[in-house]
């Protein structure tokens, strides 16, 4: 399924990508105007912030700080008067990285992360996601797994997960009934706000030209600075596809897990929606498939938003790394062990062979 420029718009991550693109491209430019933009956005996102903040103001101290108001509009038509970058591949990888590093779902969304989704933003980012959608480079985001070239990933010396799925499974479906039963009753509280599979499950990515793709897009990085890396064999068998929010509400309806007393609060918080939340059932899914593969449109325009799942319940995506598939049986090494070392550059990650 070939990326949709209004399905990359509908979705939080998508519009972050494309803010992302334009404010890179400004930075490059560095012009009277660009920069002129730029800041216009720093404070039209800052005053949209819901959380506590620092500033700092340098100065001589014989004027007092006043920080500036800048609307959405504002921001916009600045946005507007700019070209829209060339879609390169570094360019498109660094928006990437920005946009899936700044995903938080346990807090209300971001002042940027609102400002991209103001409706004054709107036409300004749809020139980039039509662009987007062009895009050569973007052609692997819509595919399928790539069954051939699948590498899991290991953070400095943290051990490569070994856990037998036939035991993980059941005893995350135990845990989960349990956690609902903890939170019942209580609001205000934040709980789990994730809907990935089992942690302790294998998962992988596949190996592109830069390496693995789990190593460049982790959401809410740690900093780590090495990795490992090791190819393995999948197991044979189907693999649910996650390419939309279509595909994810399909399988929760499909099994369908109640995760209302757990979510309801921190998913409120992130999405603003208060009502009753679901999960697909993970221990259910795996008697139809051996996997489930998160394509990096389907985070795109899934993770983070809301789900309707039918009959007064919704879902979101939470967790997941672009590309991302988590193996309901147990995967085989299939190589030598890589190492990678990371280099921070203007706040990516690259990494590079060790």
């Amino acid at each position: 399924m070939p990326l949709d420029a209004s399905a990359l718009l509908d979705g939080p991550r998508g519009r972050r990508l494309c803010l992302e693109i334009l404010l890179e491209g400004a930075r490059r430019a560095d012009t009277p105007e660009t920069r002129d933009a730029v800041q216009a956005v720093f404070w039209a996102a800052h005053g949209r912030e819901r959380g506590a903040s620092v500033l700092l103001s340098f100065s001589d101290g014989s004027e007092p700080f006043v920080e500036p108001e800048v609307s959405a509009h504002d921001a916009a038509a600045a946005l507007a008067a700019l070209p829209v970058p060339a879609m390169t591949a570094e360019t498109l990888t660094h928006a990437l990285w920005h946009a899936v590093d700044e995903a938080a779902y346990w807090q209300p969304p971001s002042g940027m992360d609102e400002l991209a989704a103001a409706p004054e933003m709107h036409s300004v980012l749809r020139r980039v996601a039509n662009g987007i959608a062009l895009s050569r480079h973007v052609d692997w985001w819509a595919s399928p797994l790539a069954r051939q070239d699948q590498a899991a990933v290991a953070w400095e010396e943290e051990p490569f997960r070994a856990g037998h799925p036939g035991e993980i499974l059941p005893e995350w479906r135990t845990d989960t009934t349990a956690e609902e039963l903890q939170f019942a009753g209580y609001t205000g509280v934040s709980g789990p706000w994730w809907s990935v599979p089992p942690f302790g499950l294998p998962r992988t990515t596949r190996v592109g030209e830069r390496g693995p793709v789990g190593l460049s897009f982790v959401e809410d990085s740690h900093g780590w600075l090495t990795a490992r890396s090791r190819r393995v064999t999948p197991p044979a068998g189907d693999v649910v596809e996650i390419h939309g929010p279509d595909a994810w509400a399909a399988l929760c309806r499909r099994h369908p897990l109640v995760v209302t007393a757990s979510r309801r609060t921190v998913w409120e918080w992130a999405t603003g929606r208060d009502g009753a939340w679901v999960i697909p059932d993970w221990a259910a899914v795996a008697r139809e498939a051996v996997g489930v593969h998160l394509t990096v449109t389907g985070y795109l325009t899934s993770a983070g938003r809301i789900i309707d799942v039918g009959g007064g319940l919704a879902s979101t995506v939470a967790g997941w790394v672009p590309d991302e598939t988590f193996w309901f049986r147990d995967v085989v090494q299939a190589g030598a062990e890589d190492r990678w070392a990371a280099e921070h550059n203007m706040g990516v990650d690259r990494w590079h062979p060790a």
